[in-house]
């Protein structure tokens, strides 16, 4: 299921904001800043409506402000890489709502092969390489496959509703 009806409350917040990344240059021995690097936003110990999450991720750190204590609405979920549910859309009957872009939600599938395929590359070859090398490729897909279909069954669900 990937839509969530019912009355929002919050335990806990965590994450957000930004950290300053910088480089050192060796040869001089100086220091450059870089990047501002965003933190994830984690909501803890979360409750829309009989659905109890213990941790949940918002697709933005900005998609905060669009979740209210108290109020009546609906979120839409998928699992990212099979593991973390992530919020990708709100929609309230008394605040503004926010649902990702269909770019976007492009762009969250294009992350989850290429991070998927990354970090699933050694285990697939561990477990599935004695067997055939062609094994663990499809292993290695199979999990970015499946956070990839539930992020756009969320989204068909989610845009039908904003229509």
């Amino acid at each position: 299921m990937t839509k969530y009806c019912g009355v929002i409350s919050v335990g806990a917040v965590a994450g957000g904001g930004y950290v300053a990344s910088s480089s050192h240059d060796p040869v001089s021995g100086r220091t450059y800043a870089s990047n501002a690097i965003p933190i994830a936003v984690e909501l803890v110990s979360f409750r829309i409506g009989d659905q109890f999450f213990r941790k949940i991720r918002l697709c933005q750190d900005f998609v905060s402000q669009f979740i209210h204590q108290g109020d009546t609405a609906c979120i839409y979920v998928y699992k990212q890489l099979g593991l973390t549910n992530v919020i990708i859309g709100v929609k309230s009957a008394e605040h503004p709502s926010y649902a990702i872009s269909f770019r976007r939600m492009l762009l969250m599938i294009f992350a989850q092969y290429v991070f998927g395929a990354l970090f699933g590359v050694i285990p697939a070859f561990i477990l599935f390489g004695w067997l055939s090398s062609k094994l663990a490729v499809l292993a290695m897909l199979a999990l970015p496959s499946y956070g990839a279909w539930t992020l756009y069954q969320a989204y068909q669900e989610m845009s039908a509703d904003f229509r």
